[in-house]
């Protein structure tokens, strides 16, 4: 049972902390995630204490104990025989069949111990008396032995335990799955951001050079965005619909641009959102310069950041075309040696 006070302390500690903040939650996955890890967890364990209740406790004998024999043959069941009260020693009794052969025990080579010896005289003792019983369906454990007092006890159930700690192991598993996923799911995002920046500048530079305010080229590109309705967000567009509902809800438009840099994470949007709440601040007159600076070098970064993933899927490709070629030595060589050694 102590098994599974630990398990439930272990997951109400998680859960505590997690919900105080004391344990970290980055890379965790989200709030659902661990409320399913907590879930899981805790329902196995729940069903392992009631398996641990039900048929986790040892049945001690201590008038003696008798054990069907089977048809089908021999089986073997492990005790704990106490001697007089003490003197525990693991013991294994075989339920022979019920018209078994005698075995003849092999001699041994070294010398038996004195426990052995003890074990050896126990197995003798309850086969002389189920000789005496001559009971064809029953196997009989003896309540005495030689005027001792023998107490018979049959190892717990750990099943539930076991269960538990599968459980256990399971909701770790998919903590670590959980995390992983949003790991993963970070990371396209963070590739998403990056490739999208050098398009959303320029749509963005070349309305501010048309005329329209800073916040009249934001409300374009979000209602653009939200008349092509992608199949695939694109989250650097959400973001700028989100700035958009800030603004319209009564935000300010430096406090909108500012969350916007922080949205999105990376030092390119922050530098696009410093220069928007630069300008409405100070006025400055050289915004479209410096916008079609900036649109310029995220242009020649992300031809950088192209190059770099064709080298990569150049790279992921050179094992299918290893694979390739081998196929087609083995189309070529095997008709020519099966030709060569059929000649032959």
């Amino acid at each position: 049972m102590w098994i599974h006070i630990v398990i439930f302390v272990m997951i109400l500690a998680a859960a505590v902390g997690w919900k105080m903040g004391w344990l970290p939650r980055d890379g965790l996955g989200d709030s659902k995630a661990r409320k399913l890890v907590v879930l899981v967890a805790l329902s196995g364990n729940l069903l392992g204490m009631f398996l641990t209740m039900g048929n986790g406790r040892a049945q001690v004998y201590t008038q003696g104990h008798k054990l069907p024999k089977e048809e089908t043959g021999s089986y073997e069941e492990e005790f704990l025989v106490f001697v007089d009260g003490k003197d525990a020693q693991p013991m294994y009794v075989q339920v022979p069949e019920k018209e078994g052969p005698e075995t003849v025990e092999e001699e041994e080579v070294r010398e038996p111990t004195e426990q052995e010896l003890r074990q050896r005289e126990l197995l003798e003792a309850v086969a002389r008396y189920n000789q005496e019983k001559n009971d064809p369906d029953y196997y009989y454990l003896p309540a005495q032995w030689d005027g001792r007092q023998l107490q018979w006890e049959s190892p717990p159930d750990t099943s539930g335990a076991l269960l538990s700690s599968l459980c256990l192991a399971a909701a770790l598993a998919l903590l670590i799955v959980k995390a992983r996923e949003e790991q993963t799911l970070l990371m396209k995002r963070y590739e998403q951001l990056l490739m999208d920046y050098p398009g959303l500048i320029m749509k963005f530079t070349l309305l501010v050079q048309a005329g329209m305010t800073v916040r009249k080229a934001f409300q374009k590109i979000a209602m653009d965005y939200r008349k092509k309705h992608p199949q695939k967000e694109r989250y650097a567009y959400e973001e700028v619909m989100a700035a958009c509902y800030e603004m319209d809800s009564g935000m300010s438009e430096a406090e909108a641009y500012r969350r916007f840099g922080e949205r999105c994470g990376q030092v390119k949007y922050k530098t696009f959102a410093t220069l928007l709440i630069q300008n409405l601040q100070k006025g400055s007159r050289n915004l479209s310069d410096m916008l079609e600076k900036e649109s310029m070098e995220a242009w020649d970064e992300r031809k950088r950041k192209a190059r770099v993933l064709g080298e990569a899927a150049a790279t992921k490709l050179l094992l299918p075309m290893v694979l390739m070629l081998l196929v087609v030595m083995a189309i070529i060589m095997v008709p020519a040696c099966l030709s060569f050694y059929g000649s032959a």
